[in-house]
């Protein structure tokens, strides 16, 4: 180690104490090998031959000597052997030492943290990926979720147009509706002439009549009360006093057939405006839910018959009730006795117009 310059000594001092192997090769003015020496075996350089060019027998020094600029450095070079050094060459006693210090560990080092970079860059890319396909699909369900809701409302909305809210909640928890009432009113009412109308107005104007007097009875049943259970043609037919009891389910109806007379008249269609025949009677019935794909709530018994009936016989803007239904009537409403009258399927039958 003598006869190395100071600072190769240094070098090889350096890297013998922290337990590195190290080399190192002599090179003449010739730039031939002079001398090798240290670990060479661990660096794949006992083969080398003293005496014969280096450029000869290490192809990655070729074109480096002369090197006008020592002592200098090359980080890094792949040696034969496939191990990895950094070559220091220097000068001194007229020779060129290249010395071979191990960075193998280092390389491998560097190429595991390069493949943990790779890998991770993957894993962060693989996330990227993952968290735009979730948002994605989270929109997607979103939205589905929103059209859903959207179809929920528009079924509910549908189903409340069909039944009385009680009922519709009954036939979502798979009951079977089939209820006795001891005491309701019924009303039906009709437009008059209105098979006669249709002939000379058109069709766009005789569905302009349904869709008022309908749209008017839909109003006035939440306004006092009731429900409109159907139409059927141009008749409405109307309850008081279901799904939940009501004493007063005569004076609610008889209200209600008050304002619907009154508001029918005031819109016109080709100049003319709507005049109805109104019916009403109180009694028992049995109402309840029938059909499966297409369901209907509705009423039966001789009440609902009679409160029919009662309406055909009605003359133009007239309101008659049956006698059970004046009866139930407080002092407020004014009624006109008329004579017994025989109904169809019914006998005679003793009724009262309701003027107000």
């Amino acid at each position: 180690m003598r006869r190395l310059p100071r600072e190769v000594g240094s070098w090889i001092y350096d890297f013998f104490y922290n337990e590195h192997s190290v080399a190192y090769l002599k090179i003449d003015a010739r730039l031939c090998i002079a001398a090798k020496g240290g670990n060479v075996e661990h660096y794949g350089l006992s083969s080398l031959c003293i005496g014969k060019p280096v450029a000869d027998q290490l192809e990655f020094m070729e074109g480096l000597l002369p090197c006008p600029e020592l002592p200098c450095h090359m980080a890094m070079v792949e040696l034969p052997n496939g191990r990895v050094a950094d070559l220091h060459l220097f000068t001194g006693n007229a020779c060129v030492w290249l010395l071979f210090l191990d960075t193998t560990a280092e390389r491998d080092n560097k190429q595991r943290l390069q493949q943990k970079a790779y890998e991770m860059t993957l894993l962060e890319e693989r996330e990227r990926q993952l968290n735009e396909k979730l948002q994605s699909t989270n929109e997607a369900l979103r939205k589905s979720q929103e059209g859903l809701s959207r179809e929920y409302q528009r079924a509910e909305s549908l189903l409340l147009n069909i039944l009385p809210a009680s009922i519709a909640e009954r036939l979502k928890a798979n009951k079977k509706i089939a209820d006795n009432h001891a005491e309701v009113s019924v009303l039906f009412a009709d437009i008059v002439g209105f098979t006669e109308r249709t002939r000379s107005v058109g069709a766009v104007t005789t569905l302009a009549m349904l869709n008022y007097f309908f749209k008017t009875a839909d109003r006035l049943s939440e306004r006092y009360g009731c429900e409109k259970i159907k139409t059927i043609g141009d008749c409405v037919m109307v309850v008081a006093g279901l799904p939940l009891a009501r004493s007063d389910h005569a004076n609610a109806l008889a209200r209600y057939a008050l304002e619907l007379r009154k508001a029918v008249k005031r819109e016109r269609f080709a100049g003319e405006p709507l005049r109805l025949r109104i019916g009403i009677h109180s009694g028992p019935i049995v109402a309840g839910v029938i059909g499966k794909r297409r369901f209907a709530y509705d009423l039966w018994g001789e009440t609902v018959n009679l409160a029919s009936r009662i309406q055909t016989s009605a003359e133009p803007d007239e309101i008659r009730i049956s006698d059970a239904t004046h009866q139930l009537l407080g002092p407020k409403f004014v009624c006109d006795p008329l004579e017994e009258t025989e109904l169809r399927g019914t006998g005679r039958v003793r009724m009262w117009r309701l003027s107000a």
